[in-house]
């Protein structure tokens, strides 16, 4: 097995979705932690560093915005880290105001998981 691409967060209040990111994401070979909700994700945040946070844009039914949160504290507390914004609902102000907070990427649901680990890569790539 090849070196360890880094360490991912996966957040998402789905637990078929949360869970399908994270294994898939483990045999590709990152470590992943997973979260279902935003203390959870802000708990992980505060004492691990992650390449990668991978965020649903709603963790509590479809009036929560709780990714955009998750966004600004992945980048007030390591500016490096590369953020991922999924969601199933978007709209172009939800983007632009997901991408002033400082998401790397904002992606629509669904998406097959390849192509979310190419555009994973790609950001680690840009990061090295």
């Amino acid at each position: 097995m090849s070196e360890c691409p880094g360490r991912l967060l996966v957040v998402d209040d789905e637990s078929a979705i949360r869970n399908a990111l994270s294994d898939y994401f483990r045999e590709c070979g990152w470590e992943v932690d997973s979260a279902a909700e935003k203390e959870e994700a802000e708990a992980l945040l505060i004492c691990t560093e992650y390449a990668i946070v991978i965020a649903d844009l709603r963790l509590t039914g479809i009036f929560g915005v709780e990714g955009l949160d998750i966004i600004q504290l992945s980048r007030h507390l390591r500016s490096e880290t590369r953020v991922v914004l999924l969601t199933g609902n978007g709209s172009p102000e939800i983007e632009a105001e997901a991408r002033r907070r400082g998401a790397d990427v904002f992606l629509q649901k669904p998406l097959p998981f390849e192509e979310l680990e190419e555009i994973v890569t790609g950001l680690t790539r840009r990061e090295a």
